[in-house]
């Protein structure tokens, strides 16, 4: 996927290994911290879910 998209990409730049190690290694930081924040929005969302049930059953 994306990976392999820029593997190649830096394969045509360098030769050197630990350039494409240190992208991947990037890459992975990034899907990691989008996959963080991605969970944190759907846990916010739930909770205002919750919230909005809550006070839809006082009324």
């Amino acid at each position: 996927m994306i990976a392999t998209k820029l593997l190649g990409f830096s394969a045509a730049l360098t030769k050197s290994k630990k350039i494409k190690i240190s992208i991947l290694l990037l890459e992975i930081a990034i899907l990691a911290y989008a996959y963080k924040k991605n969970k944190e929005e759907q846990e916010e969302q739930l909770k205002r879910e919750k919230k909005q049930k809550q006070l839809q059953e006082k009324e």
